[in-house]
This record gives C-alpha cells, structure tokens and sequence, in this order.
C-alpha cells in the first residue's frame, strides 16, 4: 500500500517514456494531493504520450497552477476531497498503474456508500476553480466548424435546423452548385494558412471526399475505414466475455476490458508519427456508446471528442446515411456497410448532430468569434453562425456557397 506522498520517480517505471517524465517533473504536486484526485489526474498523465497538443498544454497549466499555490489554498482546494474516507481495499489498489481500474471500483465504492454527490460536489468546484483562475490562451484565428448533412437524400419534409435559428441565419435559397467542393477548398486553405498539429479535422460519415486525405496537415478520420476496427472490437468483447465464469462477465470487468483496448488490438495499424490519432480513434470506438453501429453517431461523438480534446481550428463534419435499426443482436453481428440505409432517420440523426456539434464548439475558447455553418448537402437550405450575422433572420436572398462563406468572414 503506498500513499501520495510516498510517490517517488520509481513509481512511475512503468509509464510510457513522454508521461513518465511528464508525472516525474509534477511529483511535487502530485505527492500533496489526496488519493481520489491524484488518482484522477494520473488518468491523464499516463496517456500523456498520446495526448494532443492542447490537451498536453492544459493538464501542464492546471498542475503549474496548483505548482505556484501557497499552502493554505492548497489544502484548501483539497480539502473537499480529503474529507471522503476510503476503504483498505481500495487504498491498496495499484491505483498508480491502473488509475483507470481505481477509477472504477472508486465510483462503485462512492455509489454504495451515498457519496457519490459529496464527489461530485467536489469534483465541480475543482474544476471552476481550475477554469476560472487557468489564463486560456487566445486562438490564432476564429474557429471554423461546418457540418454537412443529408448526404445522397433527394429529398424531405422535415424542418430543418430549428435549433440553430435562434442563434444565426437561415439561408433559404443557395445554389448547391459545386457547395461541397468550395467547402473543401476553404478547410484546405485554413490548414495551409494556419498550419497547427491537429489543428485541423476532417470527420466523414461514409467515405473521404476527392483528395481530403492528401492535403497537408488535414487530419481525416472516415465511418468507412472504422467499422471492421468496431467489428474487431465487438469479436474481442465476445471472446472476453465467453471465458469469464459462466460465459458471462460483470460490467465493471467488461468496462475494464474495454478501456485496456489499444490500437494494436484492433488492427489499427502505423507509425509512431501517427500514433496520437491511432489511439483517439481506439477511444473513440471503445468509449462511445453506438458509434460503432451508426455511421451518424460516429460523426457525432468523433466530432464532439475532437472539439473537446483537440480544440481544433477547423473541423469539417459530414454526416452520410446509416444502417437500418434492428435487434441489437443483430446490429452487433452484421457488417454494418453491408446493410439498407435509413435516409429519412439519418438525416433526423444529422439535424441533432450539428445542433450538438455547435453546442460542443460554443463551449471552447474565442467561442463568441467562432463560426458555424451547416448545409443540407446538395440542396439550397443551410444555416451559418457568426457575429457578422444578424441571429434568428432568414434570407432568401440568392448566392452560392462561395459568398455564404464570405458574409460569415
């Protein structure tokens, strides 16, 4: 049993090379630490290698913050979290090395016991505090993020983008003409004007569109190369939880499981220049709940992991149709690009996904000079985002993409 303040160089041997001297540099701060928030910042640190940039960057800045705190507000701020008692059990634990595992029975522990919102508690006052005395750094330039929806869909009846009138303008009549290959040549165009590692995105539903995936800089992730990787993920689970005793395993081992998971598993493979994305794709299928199934979800949850973690410039989001729904036996068994498409339900799943999408975007820094657009790929409605635009209006002034794009400039 080791507590924090016991922690010494030695007890980060077994971490990766960039987060063992990352965790090394922070001892200091770590050793003053109670064991539940130590433990939940050693979730970070040990994925230090495949963290991005900016990620890096604010875990470096919240523990260099609590580095420069005197005594008194230390203890202070720790205070919450060094009044909930834990068990022998769970102070024994390797919660060095597994932090993710502590984490668990940590949860289940706090849930048994009825404290889990004295932790929550705690947990969200740390974190205002973190947010509001951390300096954000300014971004190079407003944030760009446009989604496409209804890719392949003719036509529809539904009213679209409902949720995002309130907040800009709905333009009614734009000439689709060439709309997909203007938004391409503006994502191209900002990744060279603005070269940034993970800087900027491409999330696609069905397959990359024309030469997204040789432009420079541009990190493209695609439904189509995944979905054998989730049905990978599915096989592994099945086998996982057919030797467990009787054929069945508890949730908290299957979530254990899950989180172990790394990109080799999969069959993800490459080089270590791309090893950072190999492994947020590896998160993406094993933490998010149906982007495995549903090419929409997919979009969904990528898009609303990389706004958090990357924090990127531009993201380009396109949405394609998904498979029809089924028993979930099914849907876990069958190839899911293989399967008849849903356009009609895609494109209800795409509306909310972009309504998400801005919402997941408006929480990062600069959010008041962002921009957002989204389109109803291939017909004349699209919504756009922007403080050069008046909010809740509809135009239907005629123009195409091109000057779409201007007016949000």
């Amino acid at each position: 049993m080791i507590t924090p303040s016991e922690l010494q160089v030695e007890s980060f041997a077994r971490y990766p090379s960039q987060a063992r001297s990352f965790a090394v540099a922070n001892l200091p701060v770590f050793k003053r630490m109670p064991l539940i928030l130590v433990s939940l910042e050693l979730r970070q640190a040990i994925q230090y290698d495949w963290c991005f940039p900016a990620e890096r960057e604010q875990l470096s800045q919240q523990l260099e913050l609590l580095r420069r705190m005197d005594a008194a507000s230390f203890d202070a701020l720790m205070s919450p979290f060094s009044v909930i008692q834990l068990p022998s059990e769970l102070r024994a634990m390797d919660w060095v090395n597994q932090p993710q595992q502590f984490s668990e029975q940590l949860t289940a522990y706090l849930w048994s016991q009825h404290q889990i919102d004295r932790y929550h508690e705690a947990a969200q006052e740390y974190q205002q505090y973190l947010h509001k005395t951390v300096e954000e750094k300014p971004v190079a330039t407003p944030r760009w993020t446009i989604v496409a929806i209804g890719k392949g869909i003719q036509e529809t009846e539904l009213p679209l983008f409902r949720r995002l009138l309130a907040q800009g303008t709905l333009f009614t009549n734009v000439d689709p003409t060439d709309g997909l290959e203007v938004l391409l040549a503006e994502m191209k165009s900002r990744t060279q004007k603005y070269p940034l590692e993970y800087g900027h995105w491409y999330i696609e539903g069905g397959e990359p569109h024309g030469g997204a995936e040789s432009v420079q800089g541009l990190t493209v992730m695609s439904y189509a190369k995944l979905a054998p990787i989730a049905k990978r993920e599915f096989a592994l689970l099945n086998q996982f939880t057919s030797q467990s005793p009787g054929g069945k395993a508890g949730v908290e081992a299957v979530s254990s499981y899950v989180a172990s998971l790394k990109p080799d598993d999969l069959g993800l493979k490459g080089t270590s220049a791309d090893d950072v994305l190999r492994h947020f794709e590896t998160n993406v299928l094993t933490q998010g709940a149906g982007c495995q199934i549903y090419s929409t979800t997919f979009v969904q949850w990528a898009s609303r992991e990389c706004l958090h973690r990357a924090q990127p410039l531009t993201l380009f989001a396109r949405f394609a149709t998904r498979q029809t729904s089924a028993p979930m036996e099914q849907l876990l068994a069958r190839d899911p690009l293989q399967q008849s498409q849903d356009p009609e339900g895609s494109l209800i799943d795409a509306d909310m996904g972009a309504y998400y999408t801005w919402i997941n975007q408006s929480r990062l820094t600069g959010a008041d000079q962002s921009r957002f657009l989204v389109w109803f790929e291939g017909h004349r409605i699209a919504c756009a985002v922007s403080p050069s635009l008046p909010r809740g209006t509809t135009s239907t002034a005629s123009a195409n993409m091109l000057q779409v794009l201007d007016w949000m400039s």
